[in-house]
């Protein structure tokens, strides 16, 4: 079958990607950035200053279409960095994100643990 289909010259807008950015030929669609470490207190305190954990969980809802409980590293890294661009942009939050990984599979993260977790360094915070 692979020889009847010449995937050598079919080049164009529809190529397909992956979710970590490899366009091949050594390319990728995500720039490279230098990510800097981040302390706990520095990363949960983007969530006491401005708490945006609402439109996070709506967003990490849309991904999540059959409910499973688990977005990507991927995803969850990006959905922070877009609510929180100027704070965490060139940061590198796995060290935050990996705390909440799948025993079985460590790409996919439990959001409502990791809501929890924010949540309740929002509440001491307030407190």
């Amino acid at each position: 079958m692979y020889k009847k289909v010449d995937v050598e010259h079919t080049m164009g807008d529809d190529e397909p990607t992956d979710d970590h950015g490899f366009l091949g030929v050594g390319n990728f669609y995500r720039p490279k950035k230098i990510m800097r470490p981040i302390s706990e207190s520095s990363f949960l305190a983007c969530f006491t200053k401005n708490n945006k954990l609402k439109e996070i969980m709506l967003q990490i809802h849309e991904i999540d279409k059959d409910r499973n409980g688990y977005v990507t590293r991927n995803e969850l890294d990006d959905i922070l960095k877009l609510n929180y661009e100027k704070e965490l942009g060139d940061k590198n939050l796995l060290p935050f994100i990996t705390k909440f990984s799948s025993i079985s599979n460590k790409i996919l993260i439990d959001y409502k643990g990791f809501k929890e977790w924010v949540r309740m360094a929002i509440l001491e915070h307030d407190a």
